[in-house]
């Protein structure tokens, strides 16, 4: 399996540290074949500011100009409440390239399994209203969730994100999803996306783990979302 792509990256728009051009040249200098720009959507506190969302679709598209890799204009979208709703309206969504979704407050939860059926009450109701092409690393909030749910409910989650067209990374980050989970992805025919969460250039293009474990659970370049975006 040749694919050798990074569609989780965040520049000083939101967390990380360096600017699109630094981080596209990085990609460039990985060998990369695509790469995307997913900042951090407004309302978590490390976000784009709103009134910054507007520079950072200019600045991407001037690291775009200069690069010789395709590269994606994305956000990583935040799961705010149990309603699902997400901080990134419609209207700026339709200026996307790619849209990754994920959770990162769940509220005062403490007890795993809470904490896991709430991820997942939050999660479903995000992807069924919204759309989103990426959903950044699945099932993990400060620790692994699936173990904490019933084999039906991963299941009857799977086929919904097949019926929603959302991709599963492997997060470099957090080596999430495990194993188990991605082999069911693939008996689902569910694609997969790769993503460092990188915050320097130096994190960029760093996706062996990823490499490696797709490789192990069979899958092929056609169970991946990098085709769908190089055509």
């Amino acid at each position: 399996m040749s694919a050798k792509f990074d569609f989780h990256v965040h520049t000083y728009y939101s967390d990380g540290g360096s600017g699109p051009v630094e981080m596209v040249e990085a990609a460039e200098a990985r060998g990369l074949e695509a790469v995307a720009i997913t900042d951090h959507g407004p309302e978590l506190h490390v976000g784009v500011p709103r009134e910054k969302l507007a520079p950072m679709l200019q600045d991407i598209e001037i690291a775009r100009g200069d690069a010789g890799i395709p590269v994606l204009a994305g956000i990583e979208a935040n799961v705010m409440d149990e309603s699902g709703r997400v901080d990134v309206d419609e209207e700026f969504a339709k200026k996307l390239d790619i849209r990754i979704v994920s959770i990162h407050t769940l509220g005062n939860l403490i007890d795993p399994s809470e904490v896991a059926r709430e991820y997942l009450k939050r999660m479903t109701k995000a992807i069924t209203h919204r759309k989103f092409e990426v959903l950044a690393h699945p099932f993990f909030y400060h620790q692994n969730l699936l173990p904490y749910l019933s084999r039906e409910e991963i299941e009857n989650f799977v086929k919904l994100a097949v019926y929603r067209g959302v991709a599963m990374e492997l997060n470099m980050k957090y080596k999430a999803p495990d194993d188990e989970f991605l082999k069911l992805c693939l008996r689902e025919g569910l694609k997969f996306s790769i993503g460092s969460d990188a915050h320097t250039p130096a994190e960029v293009g760093r996706i062996d783990w990823a490499l490696a474990t797709l490789r192990r659970v069979g899958a092929k370049r056609e169970d991946l979302i990098l085709d769908d975006f190089l055509r």
